[in-house]
């Protein structure tokens, strides 16, 4: 009796040990790891789901931290593993990235290939998986130096010839800057794709990536945009009037080019807009965020914009979560879009950091008790129905049911932090839509 105990006791570590160990694709036989409720989605999209007959498609957003970020970041390639591996815990269908700079990286062993961080992040994701199935929708860079200290050394081949995302092809226009879209070809086509520079107010450009996918499966196009609005405005605090109002005029900008990208063909194709907006939800302004929901996108997660008011004090926002539903169409709240039945993490912000200190130093206020600095408790039960600061956001068309959400972390509920430091100072961001 003992020893069938301890066999089946063994059965179930070791079967424990599969379910929550994170998992990479390394042969045919093997499964991607995949987040945000992804395998409910594909039950419901399966024949006899609810919603038979769409396809699912894993979307994320990811800012990075650029290889030459501050210097409380560590280098990037004492980070670049983690990263990948927050993004391949989610397989994306399509995952806009920012910060992730087109520079090419000087510290490489010298007579070896050039490359940029973006690439590297691909190549690091095609590691994990057959076919490097992987690519880059943008291959413009600003420049392609092909002299001087650090010219373009080019020594590797796909398919017995250069991968086209990895052309250099400069063009200060056409270039996405540090905003790079990367998907999986087995699932998804670029049929157009295109770079729009927004207005700047330093030297950074701000552009918005863009790009015409169809499905494969179904045929079925839809818009991707990503970008990564301005934080301060001629230095001032990333929270006020000013670099708020200059935000807006970059989703004026934004908005203008997907209502022309829409019509495409005698269509008029859904859209999916990602990325770091650097705008809160606890605003008491109207953000450039509001702008993009009244343009007719639907902050899938949700976002209470509702004003709050108490004898001292009137906020925007709560920690609180409001409502569920199955809808993205109706709801009685029109200024809290709606909130998804499976949310996972949450409650943590995605952005992690404090200023001038390193990742993971951001308190996730959310999940302390009122008044407090203890955790709400050491389960996803206990902080469920709470939501953390976002500046990160997936938004789409209000005809895609966006079904499961992520906020991609190492989670110490116990303590309200993350295990271990992340590799960036943001939190991917991932849903699982279905089209």
């Amino acid at each position: 009796m003992r020893a069938r105990l301890a066999t089946v006791v063994t059965a179930i570590a070791v079967a424990v040990g599969f379910l929550t160990a994170p998992s990479f694709t390394s042969g045919a036989a093997a499964v991607p790891s995949r987040c945000a409720a992804h395998a409910d989605v594909v039950r419901e999209t399966s024949p006899g789901g609810a919603f038979q007959g769409r396809t699912p498609v894993l979307a994320a957003s990811y800012n990075i931290a650029g290889y030459n970020s501050a210097k409380t970041m560590p280098r990037w390639e004492s980070r670049a593993d983690r990263v990948v591996s927050m993004i391949m815990r989610c397989s994306p269908d399509v995952i806009g990235l920012q910060e992730a700079s087109e520079a090419w990286m000087q510290r490489r062993p010298a007579g070896s290939r050039n490359y940029a961080q973006y690439e590297h992040v691909v190549d690091l994701m095609n590691a994990q998986v057959q076919g490097s199935p992987y690519r880059v929708t943008n291959t413009y860079r600003k420049v392609c130096p092909t002299t001087g200290p650090n010219p373009a050394v080019w020594n590797g081949t796909w398919q017995g010839r250069q991968a086209p995302w990895r052309a250099c092809r400069t063009s200060p226009r056409s270039s996405s800057s540090d905003n790079r879209t990367v998907y999986d070809s087995r699932t998804l086509v670029v049929e157009r794709q295109g770079s729009r520079l927004l207005a700047r107010a330093t030297a950074t450009r701000r552009t918005l990536d863009w790009t015409i996918f169809r499905i494969r499966a179904t045929g079925q196009r839809f818009v991707f945009a990503n970008t990564h609005l301005e934080a301060r405005y001629r230095g001032r605090a990333v929270g006020s009037k000013a670099s708020n109002a200059f935000r807006r005029k970059q989703v004026r900008q934004m908005t203008a080019l997907l209502r022309q990208l829409r019509s495409y063909r005698g269509a008029t194709l859904p859209v999916v807009a990602v990325g770091d907006m650097n705008t809160t939800g606890r605003m008491r302004m109207r953000t450039p965020v509001d702008d993009l929901t009244r343009a007719g996108l639907v902050d899938v997660l949700g976002t209470d914009r509702r004003v709050y008011r108490s004898k001292r004090a009137k906020w925007r926002g709560s920690c609180r979560s409001r409502g569920v539903t199955s809808s993205l169409v109706a709801t009685a709240y029109s200024r809290v879009p709606l909130h998804l039945k499976r949310r996972i993490h949450a409650y943590y912000n995605t952005s992690n950091s404090i200023a001038g200190r390193k990742p993971g130093t951001g308190p996730n206020q959310c999940m302390y008790r009122p008044g407090t600095k203890r955790s709400r408790g050491a389960t996803a039960r206990a902080h469920y129905r709470y939501q953390g600061i976002r500046i990160d956001y997936v938004l789409a068309s209000a005809s895609i049911r966006a079904r499961g959400w992520e906020t991609v972390v190492d989670a110490n509920l116990r303590r309200a932090r993350y295990r271990s430091m992340p590799p960036s100072d943001h939190n991917m961001v991932a849903a699982t839509l279905a089209f």
